[in-house]
């Protein structure tokens, strides 16, 4: 009795030993449980390098709007407009007023109009150069807030300013041309007329040709330059 009580006993014991399931540490990862789902930091480098990647590109192809592109060459234009109109006026002036500094005080009244026309071609110019030196101020405004901008706002305010602009270079250019008229004039009579003139004590010294007359006409000439490159530069932004 007792033996057979024993392996009844045993019998029991293994089958509910069969039953057992197999250990945690002996489980195997299978296609429900991969290992890259436990672990996310394996594919956050390659979604970041995906992502260095592809913004920069998307950036650099994004079209320029037709607000960038004027706000460009309102603002290269001005400042060139700046320096060379600006440089050659400036010039201009220093000898229009050397000229009249150290001139005899006898002047005859076609010299003393056209050294007049000259400075105020200068003057015109002076002014010409600071207002086209506003193109650059709109696009810097334009720039600034390109939220208050459409396109057509843009561009009538940039043509509003061209328009002044241009006019303040052709009147310069028109009374440079008129003043020049009067300078070579009255060199050319001098020219003609101091083969028979004689110099005495200085007396007869206005009726020729000199050093200080060919300045003035060099200086008219460099404001004639300067409003010319101004209205050159009011033409190009008027065909961009």
């Amino acid at each position: 009795m007792h033996m057979r009580g024993g392996s009844l006993l045993l019998l029991s014991v293994g089958t509910a030993a069969l039953r057992l399931p197999p250990p945690a540490a002996c489980a195997r990862p299978t296609l429900a449980s991969p290992v890259r789902a436990a672990n996310p930091a394996l594919s956050a480098p390659r979604a970041a390098a995906a992502r260095r990647t592809t913004t920069p590109v998307l950036a650099a192809t994004a079209p320029p709007t037709p607000l960038t592109q004027l706000a460009s060459r309102l603002w290269s234009w001005g400042w060139l407009n700046w320096w060379v109109q600006g440089a050659l006026s400036v010039v201009g002036a220093v000898l229009l007023l050397f000229a009249n500094s150290v001139s005899s005080a006898s002047v005859s009244a076609p010299a003393l109009a056209g050294r007049a026309l000259a400075l105020a071609a200068c003057a015109t110019s002076f002014a010409s150069t600071f207002w086209q030196w506003g193109y650059t101020r709109l696009a810097v405004r334009i720039r600034r807030r390109p939220e208050r901008w459409t396109a057509a706002s843009a561009a009538s305010n940039a043509a509003r300013a061209l328009y002044v602009g241009t006019a303040l270079n052709l009147v310069g250019i028109g009374i440079a041309i008129v003043g020049a008229e009067a300078i070579v004039g009255n060199l050319a009579a001098k020219a003609l007329t101091q083969g028979s003139a004689v110099v005495l004590d200085g007396r007869a010294a206005a009726a020729t040709v000199q050093a200080l007359d060919v300045l003035i006409v060099q200086a008219n000439t460099n404001t004639i330059a300067a409003c010319f490159f101004g209205l050159l530069t009011s033409m190009r932004l008027k065909l961009a």
